[in-house]
């Protein structure tokens, strides 16, 4: 088995008609990190506060077998558009598992903040937001393998 000591994967997601959205909550696509579905969770009115909250999420972890959990470290980003050195840029880890498949923050990114016409985290109606993820001890075949049967989708993976 080999195993790299760790493998980081970045996701950008841009969200159109941000300050139109009618939803508490919103899911990214799902996007591959060691072998793993993840999406981008967020509430754009807050999780019942006044912040942008965010989240990264198993997307698949219903479909997992069971016992199954991986440690991650992540950093979750609001970008600012008109100048990127003010981004916004919140880090932590966890170990996913069943009962906690997703983690991140509450508490953001302000509302006033992010929907401030000056602020530059929405511009044309777009708030573009990213993920990176970390895995430590990543099954460099294991991985290969699950990016191989994705590509048939009527393949198990056992």
């Amino acid at each position: 088995m080999e195993v790299g000591d760790s493998t980081c994967w970045r996701f950008t997601w841009t969200i159109v008609n941000f300050t139109k959205l009618k939803v508490s909550k919103l899911y990214s696509d799902d996007f591959y990190a060691g072998g793993y579905k993840w999406r981008i969770l967020i509430f754009p009115e807050g999780n019942n506060v006044d912040y942008l909250s965010m989240y990264l999420d198993v997307a698949d972890a219903e479909n997992l077998p069971s016992g199954w959990s991986k440690y991650a470290q992540l950093s979750l980003s609001v970008i600012n558009q008109t100048c990127g050195l003010n981004s916004v840029k919140k880090e932590t880890q966890h170990v996913f598992n069943a009962k906690e498949r997703d983690w991140g923050f509450t508490s953001f990114i302000s509302l006033t903040k992010l929907h401030s016409s000056a602020g530059g985290f929405i511009l044309q109606d777009k708030c573009i937001v990213e993920a990176e993820v970390t895995l430590k001890g990543v099954d460099k075949q294991e991985l290969k393998r699950r990016e191989e049967v994705e590509e048939r989708p009527d393949t198990v993976i056992k």
